[in-house]
């Protein structure tokens, strides 16, 4: 009964966000602005190219890959909130989240029907943008492995701001709300670690501890860290955790 609710609720909310204008504007502004990333890490990688000395090889990963990847996943923490925003809130204007959260595995597999729903717009996006490399590799020597390292880095951040936005709807009566919530949630998490140098040494470890650049950093120079690993899941599930506790919260007040 608890499987066939989820599928049930992933199919419906996967064909509410493919068939409304989030979709549309998430894949419009998403290749837009990863493409022109790439278009002018392009232009960088030339202009090192032809600054190198004779015989130099350019590294791609380093001087394309990590300044492209880097800035799209600024920019994802920006568009990410629009997948999540009306998951819960919007069920709340309708009036359908008190009849939601009563089924039988709910509130559990209602948050999860719903997370993976935005989870699989999201990495269909990222994997529409494996062009990108594959463009590359036309011309330059790309390091598969590596940029396979990179993409888990991604996804792996992503989905982390998804959990925020998804327990963020949770929580707002309005989707806007939901939205401006993750947006803060997501920029503090990705900029904390820029204000590291102005701290005392004993909190500069823990800054970078949570700092989502700093965790994802190692991922684009194709190291995959246990810890860092760890860390991203961890904020998944505390995230969920808090969005099933609210839930429970409201049923029995």
């Amino acid at each position: 009964m608890r499987a066939q609710f989820i599928r049930a609720l992933y199919r419906k909310e996967l064909r509410i966000l493919t068939s409304s204008w989030i979709l549309y504007v998430f894949f419009a502004l998403f290749f837009f602005f990863t493409g022109w990333f790439y278009y002018q890490g392009i232009l960088s990688y030339s202009a090192w190219s032809i600054q190198a000395p004779p015989g130099t090889v350019v590294n791609v990963q380093q001087h394309l890959f990590v300044p492209l990847y880097s800035n799209m996943m600024f920019f994802l923490t920006l568009l990410l909130p629009i997948l999540t925003m009306r998951l819960v809130a919007e069920e709340r204007r309708q009036g359908t989240y008190s009849l939601l959260v009563t089924y039988p595995g709910s509130p559990l597999a209602l948050l999860g029907a719903k997370y993976l729903s935005a989870l699989t717009v999201f990495l269909g996006g990222l994997l529409f943008s494996g062009l990108y490399p594959i463009i590359t590799s036309l011309w330059g020597g790309v390091e598969w492995p590596l940029v396979c390292t990179t993409y888990l880095g991604v996804a792996l951040c992503g989905s982390a701001i998804l959990s925020m936005g998804l327990f963020f709807s949770t929580v707002a009566e309005h989707y806007l709300v939901a939205a401006l919530l993750t947006e803060a949630a997501s920029l503090f998490f990705w900029l904390i670690g820029w204000i590291a140098n102005y701290l005392p040494d004993r909190m500069t470890r823990l800054v970078f501890g949570v700092s989502f650049y700093h965790r994802l950093k190692p991922f684009l120079l194709g190291i995959v860290d246990t810890d860092d690993t760890l860390y991203f899941l961890n904020v998944i599930g505390v995230f969920f955790f808090l969005g099933y506790y609210w839930i429970y919260r409201e049923q029995q007040s």
